[in-house]
């Protein structure tokens, strides 16, 4: 589970809440909560600010998830990219599936 999404709920929050309080749409926060976006160190701390967390707890607590045995693997990746798209990529690049010129 995302340590942001646990310091959303833990500030009885809601996305839509967070995403206002941030000057962005609800879909950046849920994006970022599910791994499908990174973000850097100053936009963590825009989110420590709007939970009102001191960013050196967060920093804290995230190396102590990063040391759990449940932390120890990574999530998948969720893949926005079609799964037909890698397969018609690799026959372009082969030649097959490309009509003979005569």
């Amino acid at each position: 589970m995302n340590l942001l999404f646990d310091m959303r709920r833990a500030a009885d929050m809601t996305q839509a809440e967070v995403a206002d309080a941030l000057g962005r749409p609800q879909t950046y926060v849920s994006a970022v909560e599910v791994g499908r976006r990174g973000v850097d160190v100053v936009q963590v701390r825009e989110f420590c600010a709007v939970y009102d967390v001191a960013f050196s707890d967060f920093a804290v607590n995230y190396e102590k998830r990063l040391k759990s045995s449940a932390s120890k693997e990574r999530p998948p990746r969720l893949s926005t990219r079609k799964r037909g798209a890698s397969k018609k990529t690799a026959k372009l690049k082969t030649g097959k599936g490309a009509s003979k010129a005569k």
